[in-house]
């Protein structure tokens, strides 16, 4: 199941970086296998209890959300975020989207101080990262000391 989540995120995160944008037509089949698995399962495409599920959609939409709503990111953005956060559920939704805003903020900043105002900054790969970053940090994949 990883490697067709990881296929259609990359997907997703290249869309974004070649138009800026994430067409709901991407979108929607990573939604309806999260919401099937929801359903029929009461957990999460990885197997986070359905409380989890919701609370890492929301956990992992809210910021994107927010950003949205002052016009800094697109709209597609907060969709995606939802929709792995309703795969992995709270605990990686919430470690995902603190180190994608961390890395977006940090390239943002970067970008601003170079002078490249007005040009837009695709966020998808962003959240990518800050997906695979949680997900093999749950998965055991480091021990931080």
């Amino acid at each position: 199941m990883m490697p067709g989540v990881l296929f259609w995120a990359l997907l997703v995160a290249l869309s974004d970086l070649k138009t800026r944008r994430i067409p709901n037509l991407l979108l929607v089949p990573g939604f309806v296998v999260a919401v099937l698995a929801v359903a029929v399962t009461q957990a999460s495409l990885f197997g986070a209890a359905w409380p989890s599920a919701l609370g890492g959609m929301a956990l992992a939409m809210a910021p994107w959300l927010w950003g949205y709503r002052l016009g800094h990111v697109g709209a597609g953005d907060a969709k995606f975020a939802a929709i792995l956060g309703l795969m992995f559920g709270a605990p990686v939704a919430l470690a995902a989207t603190l180190v994608a805003m961390a890395a977006f903020g940090l390239l943002s900043l970067i970008w601003v101080r170079a002078g490249w105002k007005g040009l837009r900054l695709p966020v998808a790969p962003w959240i990518v990262l800050g997906f695979a970053v949680a997900v093999v940090r749950d998965q055991g994949g480091w021990v931080l000391a």
